[in-house]
């Protein structure tokens, strides 16, 4: 009888009560993740279908910047957009940008060969990069923002 006691209440009290804790911890949980998923997922705007009559409720655009609509070089966006990964810490090898010591001994090539490296691609470096939609033009641009101003 005393041993049926001590196991009803020192025993199986404890590891019942764990138990009901751990599965609630898990439906809190589970819970929180739903509502993080759908929170991620909810539509942010509708659709708009050219002429229809009633325009639906949309905020008005946003203005950019200033900074944003100052005039870049030729090449910029595309360096920013695609070289700046490698070529702003230098990776596996790259020549930092406009780095006058890392770009010297490869100036010697031109423009016109720095450009063919690029769009053929050299060492750790894709052809073109990771621009594959960007035209020769949009390359030798690239390249000329980055090499040393001199």
């Amino acid at each position: 009888m005393i041993f049926r006691l001590l196991l009803r209440d020192f025993i199986m009290r404890p590891i019942l009560t764990g138990l009901i804790l751990v599965s609630m911890n898990g439906y809190a949980a589970d819970d929180y993740e739903r509502q993080q998923i759908e929170q991620r997922i909810a539509p942010i705007g509708q659709v708009r279908i050219q002429g229809e009559t009633t325009a639906p409720a949309v905020a008005q655009p946003v203005q950019p910047a200033p900074a944003e609509t100052a005039k870049k070089e030729p090449g910029q966006e595309i360096y920013e957009k695609y070289c700046q990964t490698c070529h702003r810490d230098g990776v596996a090898g790259a020549p930092k940008f406009r780095a006058e010591a890392e770009w010297k001994s490869r100036l010697a090539k031109g423009i016109d060969g720095l450009t063919t490296s690029a769009i053929k691609g050299l060492n750790a470096m894709p052809p073109k990069g990771t621009c594959s939609e960007c035209t020769d033009a949009d390359i030798k641009a690239a390249v000329e923002y980055m090499v040393p101003k001199s």
